[in-house]
Parts: structure tokens; sequence; C-alpha cells
């Protein structure tokens, strides 16, 4: 289990560094230098992409897992009614700042949300590994209208090996079959995976240019004066791999093992009656 104190000091720094709205991987070109501004650009470009991907006549959107309130306000932006849920509590603060407070959000997880309206999409981008699935997917058919949209982009395990098994996403192979079995319809799909790849080249980058100098250079007076806090943030840091710390999604997955096992996808479903 994370640090909230810490983790959202971790977060501050991507905040800083990047000065996004996003926490996602987004979609590089080929051939982008490996900087802040192509990342920034990056997740824009993944940003569109997600809108290109919701149907004719969709209105009402909810953004599940909205993050920072990056999408949410492309999103208002294109017109789009939405509403968004996050059970962070950081999140909430940061995304309400960002959004002015234009943008209704409701502090919960997504098993606990409950509304009266019917949405005609309920997005999930890089929330589906949070979520469980069962009750994820029945949560969508009570938020989404008949025939409603469910729109998901997060990466998925290829198949099951030792260097994946820290990584906090579902198989492909578990993950279709249960959209399936709940009445999802796939209607659409893309393969990012090559798109996505270089954040996660460039959070190790990242990591080893800010954080780690920090976690070495920490001052000798914060480990006379608090040696318990020295401890604990050396103790939380040396656990968690480069990605986690920086905030990229919060991802602790090496590039190789990322190119190798893992698939990132957008997926387009819609709602069907089961019998």
């Amino acid at each position: 289990m994370r640090n909230p104190r810490l983790w959202q000091h971790f977060e501050k720094i991507y905040f800083d560094i990047t000065k996004t709205k996003y926490l996602q991987m987004g979609c590089w070109r080929e051939g982008d230098e490996l900087n802040v501004k192509n990342f920034v650009a990056a997740q824009e470009r993944f940003a569109d992409t997600l809108v290109g991907f919701i149907p004719e006549g969709v209105k009402s959107i909810l953004d599940i897992g909205c993050g920072v309130g990056g999408n949410a306000l492309k999103l208002k932006e294109r017109g789009f009614q939405v509403q968004c849920i996050s059970p962070s509590t950081h999140h909430e603060k940061l995304f309400k700042e960002n959004t002015r407070g234009e943008i209704p959000f409701y502090l919960t997880t997504f098993e606990d949300f409950r509304s009266p309206q019917k949405f005609d999409l309920a997005l999930m981008s890089e929330s589906v590994q949070f979520i469980a699935l069962e009750a994820g997917f029945k949560n969508c058919r009570e938020v989404l209208r008949d025939q409603g949209y469910l729109l998901t982009a997060d990466f998925y395990k290829k198949e099951d090996v030792p260097e994946m098994k820290r990584v906090p996403c579902y198989r492909l192979d578990d993950y279709l079959p249960s959209a399936a079995q709940f009445g999802f319809q796939l209607l659409k799909e893309k393969d990012i995976t090559a798109e996505a790849l270089p954040t996660a080249i460039w959070s190790w980058r990242l990591f080893d240019e800010y954080v780690k100098p920090f976690i070495d250079e920490m001052p000798l007076i914060v480990q006379a004066r608090h040696p318990w806090v020295y401890r604990a943030v050396r103790l939380y840091l040396k656990r968690r791999s480069p990605q986690q710390i920086v905030g990229l999604g919060g991802r602790s997955i090496r590039p190789d093992v990322f190119a190798k096992y893992a698939t990132y996808r957008i997926f387009l479903f819609q709602k069907r009656n089961v019998s």
C-alpha cells in the first residue's frame, strides 16, 4: 500500500516538471525526442484520439477515474456534458482547481457510484486496472442507457510471466471475455503499444535526472533531526519503480518488459441486451 503523503509529493514533482493536466501515457510520434514538450503533446494527442472514438449522437459522458481533469476539460471543450468520479481526495483538489469547479465531480469509487442519470458513454482512461472486472461491468450496465457505449484505454498483460507479476493490470484474455459476458459488444479497437512505449522509456530517464539526485542528496539535517522520516522515504523509494515515483500513470513496469509482454489498447464497446 502506498503512502498517500509521499505519493502526493512525487505527483507534485511530476506536475511541476510537466505542467500537464493529464495522468496518461500518451501517443508519441515516431522519432519524437524524449522531452517534456513532446510528452505533453503526446498526452494531448492521446486525448484527441479518445475523442475520435466517441460515436455520433453521444452527449453525456461519465469519466470514471478522471485523474486531475485533462480529459474532462477536453470533452467539455468539444461540447460534451461531462461528469467525473475519482476516489482520490488529492486528485479532487487538483481537478477542481484545473476545471475551476465547472465540471461535476464525485468523490467515490466506481463500484460504489450510483446515479439516477443514464449516460450515453462511460470513459475509463487508464482506470480499467483499478476497477474490479465483475463489479465494474455490472455498474457500467447500470449507469449507461440502452445501447450506450463504454470507451476504455489501458494496457494489459499479453501473458502471465514473472516479469509482469507485480504489474497492476489485467490479462487481455480475461478482460475481453468478461466484457462479452456482461453484454458489451466490441465495436472498435486500436493498438497503441508502440505509441505509448516512449513514456515508459522517458519516465526512467526522468527518474534518473530529477528524482534520484534528490534521493541521493537528501539533506543531512533531515537525517539528523528526523531520522524516521528519512528512513520512511528511503524505504518507500526502494520498493517502487521509477515510473511509480514520478507518477506517470502509476506504472511499475520496465520499458523492455512493457514492449515484450504488455499491449496498450483502446476499446469501444456497446451495451447490448443479455439473456
